[in-house]
């Protein structure tokens, strides 16, 4: 009798391709090979939508949302140098699904954690704006989105403590997703860098893969806490 082999549960399948893309995708970048990465570069993040796709709660969906706009932008900012602002445009409506998840979890402002997001955002802007150019405005504003969604992840720590483990998750994820396109930046408007492409492409996958975590599970989700 022969032995029938195991056949691959669909997440481990997604995880095969994310990781096979991910390692294309970054020789490509090494060996300078455009065309390769524009076909690699948004499979990993498609990957964790289709991973999340099948769960029913809003929070999931929510992310689910945010992972797929930020594979167009994602194509957009590989396609062409033009279409830049499209792909900003493609990320800052990705951060405002993850905000919306977010705040469905949990309401309470907890204002004392704005003090160093706003000083990460503040820093790291100032930082940049002398390059900006006619990006200066839509960066501003960016960059103003994606700090209301690390400071909205981070608001989530300490307040569900039977899933402490899910709301660092979405910090981690929200933390390095930000340093990930604070590097874009850098890398585009003061000093391109094929390590820092490199670099800036882990801390992206690793901030997309901790927030999807965040949200894997099915129970419906929804906290109003106290306020301030």
């Amino acid at each position: 009798m022969i032995a029938h082999m195991p056949s691959l549960s669909r997440p481990v399948w997604l995880v095969v391709i994310g990781v096979v893309s991910a390692a294309i995708f970054l020789y490509s970048t090494a060996m300078d090979e455009p065309s390769v990465r524009l076909v690699t570069k948004i499979v990993p993040v498609l990957c964790l939508a289709l991973w999340l796709l099948p769960r029913s709660n809003a929070n999931a969906r929510w992310i689910t949302m945010g992972l797929l706009l930020s594979a167009i932008g994602d194509f957009c900012l590989e396609w062409a140098n033009s279409w830049f602002l499209a792909g900003l445009i493609a990320f800052l409506l990705a951060h405002l699904a993850y905000i919306t998840a977010y705040v469905r979890l949990v309401r309470r402002a907890r204002l004392i954690l704005l003090v160093p997001v706003a000083a990460f955002g503040i820093a790291s802007f100032r930082v940049l704006e002398p390059s900006l150019g006619d990006m200066t405005v839509p960066v501003a504003l960016y960059t103003t989105v994606i700090c209301c969604m690390l400071w909205r992840a981070w608001a989530l720590i300490g307040e569900r403590p039977n899933e402490s483990r899910k709301a660092w998750s979405a910090a981690f994820g929200a933390t390095s997703f930000a340093l990930s396109d604070t590097l874009v930046a850098w890398n585009r408007f003061v000093e391109p860098s094929t390590t820092l492409a490199l670099l800036l492409m882990l801390l992206y996958w690793g901030g997309q893969w901790a927030i999807a975590a965040s949200a894997s599970d099915d129970s419906p989700d929804i906290m109003s806490a106290g306020r301030p």
